[in-house]
């Protein structure tokens, strides 16, 4: 037992006395001149310290995203409270939708100024004017009789919703709703107040 103890002590005592390999230690036996040799140094030591910095930054970005993520979640679960799924969805795409109309004016606007000719005249006017037109309508075509009935049956639910929760917490009807329904032919204004 005492011989392995011993051979065990001069593994360890082996190993404490081998040094760290540097990089100069790695780069003495190869035949260029030490002036390449410090430059590969000093190459590798900066590339070494910018993996290091890049890392840092990168945990620290890591770190900020998923603060916003938890900070967005709590306000989105604190703003869509008491609401229902469908309802969270039409919002969800109402926001998603926004930059893209907000693109496709800002498409048309730079259309429009383009188009436009100091020296034009009515006629040069009606010829923007109709592109434009046909432009908006290429970009925006009209809905189908299915997207239409699609609207008005949300919009029909959304007001039964309305009038549901008037009467669960007790408020009046508001005329707004009569009037949105008599607006999209519907029937379902005559339910009145009770």
């Amino acid at each position: 037992m005492a011989k392995k103890e011993e051979k065990v002590e001069e593994k360890v005592e082996e190993k404490v006395e081998e040094k760290e390999l540097t990089f100069d230690d790695i780069l003495k036996d190869l035949p260029i001149t030490d002036e390449a040799k410090q430059a590969l140094t000093n190459v590798f030591t900066n590339l070494a310290s910018s993996v290091v910095q890049t890392t840092q930054e990168l945990v620290a970005v890591k770190a900020k995203l998923t603060e916003i993520a938890t900070e967005a979640s709590k306000a989105t679960a604190e703003t869509y409270k008491g609401l229902t799924a469908d309802q969270i969805y039409n919002i969800e795409m109402a926001k998603a939708a926004g930059p893209a109309q907000q693109a496709q004016f800002q498409l048309l606007q730079g259309l429009a100024t383009r188009s436009q000719n100091t020296g034009g005249g009515f006629d040069q006017l009606l010829q923007s004017a109709d592109k434009l037109t046909a432009l908006r309508n290429f970009l925006l075509p009209q809905p189908s009789a299915l997207q239409i009935a699609q609207e008005k049956a949300q919009i029909h639910q959304m007001i039964a919703q309305t009038r549901l929760m008037n009467k669960v917490t007790g408020k009046q009807t508001d005329s707004y709703l009569d009037h949105l329904e008599k607006e999209l032919g519907g029937e379902g204004g005559e339910e009145g107040e009770e």
